[in-house]
C-alpha cells in the first residue's frame, strides 16, 4: 500500500476517534476538494498546461463554551494534485490556505489566524469571481497574522474590523522595518433583499515602505431576481491606480453564468490605462462535482506609453477544468 494512503488511513482514523470521544457539544469535520484545470494563455507565449487548481484539504469544528458562546477553529492546507515530481519541494509540496480560532456569540464574532481579509471579500470577491482566472483589483494586505471583530447584523448593518500585526521581530538583516507594525482595516457593510452595499478601507501600513499606500472600495451589488446578481465597484490605491469594475452572475439551474470587466486607470503617466474582461459558465455534475469554462482578454499594468510592443501587451486565455468537493 502507498505510503500516502496509509497516511491518509491513519489521519482519518485519527479524525475517527477523535469524533467519537467527542463531547455533545463538540463538532469536528474533515473535508476538501481536488481541482484540475487545462489552461491555454497568450501571456509571453505560455502555451497550454494541465494545472492543480487550488486543491486543499482541512479540519473544521466548534465546541460550545456557555449557550450563549461557542469556540471555533479552522485548518486548511492547499496542495499541488496534478503530478507527483518534486513533492517534497516548496511548490509542488502542500502550504496554508487558512488557518484560525475564533469565538461567537450574540457579540458577533473574533476571529485570530490566517483568512481572507474582510477588505478583499467585501470589495473585490464579487468582481475577482473566476473559478481559475484572476481580475486585476486595488493592492491589499497579505493574509495572516491578524485579529478580525464580525459584528452581528443590526437593522441590515454590519460593521467588520480588523488589524494585521507583524510586531517588530521580523527576519532578515537588510530589513528596515517595513514589514513591521500594525495594518487596520475596516468594512461598513448595509444590506436587504434587494441591495447590498460595502464600504471598505484597508491602511496597509505594514507592506514595504516604498508601497504602503492605502486602498479604499466602494462596491455595490443588486440581486433583482432570486438567481441573478450585478455588481458595480469602485476601487483606488493611493498614488497608484483606480478601478471600476462591473460583474454578472446568473443561475441557470445546472450551474452559473458569469462575467466580469475592469479598467484600470494608472495614475503615473507614462504607464498605459488597460481594461481586463472574461466570462465563463459552470456545470454541476452531481452536488459535489462541476465543470467549467472560462475565457477572457487582460491587459497588464507597467506598459510604457512608447508606441512598442513588450511584454506587457494585451493577451487572451482560456480554460476548462472539474472540481470535487468532499
Amino acid at each position: 500500500m502507498k505510503k500516502s494512503i496509509v497516511a491518509l488511513a491513519v489521519s482519518s482514523a485519527a479524525l475517527a476517534s477523535v469524533s467519537a470521544y467527542a463531547a455533545e457539544d463538540t463538532s469536528l469535520d474533515f473535508y476538501g476538494n481536488i481541482q484540475y484545470a487545462y489552461a491555454n494563455s497568450e501571456a509571453n507565449g505560455a502555451g497550454s498546461e494541465f494545472v492543480d487548481n487550488g486543491s486543499t484539504v482541512g479540519v473544521k469544528g466548534d465546541s460550545k463554551v456557555t449557550d450563549d458562546l461557542t469556540a471555533f477553529f479552522k485548518y486548511e492546507l492547499e496542495f499541488k494534485a496534478d503530478n507527483q515530481a518534486d513533492r517534497d519541494n516548496e511548490y509542488s509540496g502542500s502550504k496554508l490556505d487558512q488557518a484560525f480560532v475564533g469565538l461567537k456569540g450574540n457579540f458577533g464574532s473574533v476571529t485570530v489566524g490566517t483568512h481572507d481579509t474582510i477588505y478583499n471579500n467585501a470589495i473585490q470577491d464579487a468582481v475577482d469571481q473566476f473559478e481559475y482566472f484572476g481580475i486585476d483589483s486595488a493592492k491589499g494586505s497579505s493574509q495572516g497574522d491578524t485579529i478580525t471583530y464580525f459584528s452581528p447584523s443590526m437593522s441590515g448593518f454590519e460593521v467588520q474590523l480588523a488589524v494585521q500585526t507583524k510586531g517588530s521581530a521580523i527576519d532578515g538583516e537588510d530589513n528596515d522595518g517595513s514589514y513591521s507594525g500594525n495594518a487596520p482595516m475596516a468594512v461598513l457593510k448595509y444590506s436587504n433583499d434587494l441591495v447590498s452595499v460595502a464600504l471598505g478601507y484597508d491602511s496597509r501600513e505594514n507592506t514595504v515602505a516604498s508601497d504602503a499606500d492605502a486602498s479604499t472600495g466602494l462596491a455595490v451589488t443588486v440581486t433583482p431576481m432570486d438567481n441573478l446578481s450585478i455588481t458595480a465597484k469602485y476601487e483606488t490605491t493611493e498614488d497608484y491606480a483606480d478601478y471600476i469594475g462591473l460583474a454578472a452572475r446568473y443561475g441557470y439551474g445546472m450551474g452559473d453564468v458569469y462575467g466580469s470587466y475592469t479598467n484600470v486607470d494608472m495614475d503615473d503617466s507614462d504607464l498605459n490605462d488597460y481594461n481586463q474582461y472574461a466570462v465563463g459558465v459552470t456545470y454541476s455534475i452531481n452536488s459535489s462535482m462541476y465543470v467549467y469554462a472560462e475565457v477572457g482578454t487582460f491587459g497588464r499594468d507597467g506598459a510604457p506609453d512608447d508606441g512598442e510592443p513588450t511584454s506587457d501587451e494585451d493577451y487572451s486565455a482560456q480554460v476548462v477544468g472539474v472540481t470535487y468537493i468532499f
